[in-house]
């Protein structure tokens, strides 16, 4: 991988290795300095970069592991899931996050009732838009249980959306 290559390839992923990482710290410096460390591990590879299989899947485990990492070290952080879920490669018209800021609040609730596994794998193709495939190589889990687990997310989603009134608000049954 040349000099060129690996620009290329920073400016690709930066926003999209951010969001992932954001989604496990809650701090947007933290996020940042994870980035900054897989981008540099990857130089560091630069090398060995072209033997690499799926370079955007490895990267995003190597975000994930390093998000972890820094997790057990720091406890008690908190940050609202639509401030994560905002973050983009252009700047957010103000307009377009108050029309969702209660779309985003009930989604909110959705996904945090939602198991990890299924969480994780929703994240992954509803926000980072992965491929199955991609998902299944990324976080280990055969093809046909990330289709599973997508399903029962997204119909978990859906219950909860149908027992919204049109203010926003949940309605228990």
């Amino acid at each position: 991988m040349n000099t060129e290559q690996y620009e290329a390839l920073f400016h690709k992923m930066r926003d999209k290795l951010y969001r992932y990482a954001f989604r496990f710290v809650k701090d947007g410096e933290v996020a940042e300095d994870v980035v900054q460390d897989v981008m540099y591990k990857l130089w560091q590879k630069r090398e060995e970069a072209d033997e690499i299989e799926n370079l955007e899947a490895w990267l995003m485990v190597l975000t994930r592991n390093r998000s972890l990492d820094l997790l057990r070290k720091v406890k008690d952080n908190h940050v609202s899931m639509d401030e994560a879920y905002t973050v983009s490669d252009q700047a957010p018209v103000p307009d377009k996050l108050l029309e969702t800021a209660d779309l985003m609040t009930l989604l909110q609730q959705c996904l945090n009732q939602l198991p990890e596994k299924q969480r994780s794998i929703f994240h992954l193709r509803e926000i980072e838009q992965m491929t199955y495939e991609e998902i299944s190589q990324m976080t280990g889990y055969n093809l046909d249980d990330v289709k599973v687990s997508l399903f029962r997310a997204r119909k978990h989603i859906q219950r909860m959306v149908s027992k919204t009134n049109t203010f926003g608000l949940y309605q228990s049954s």
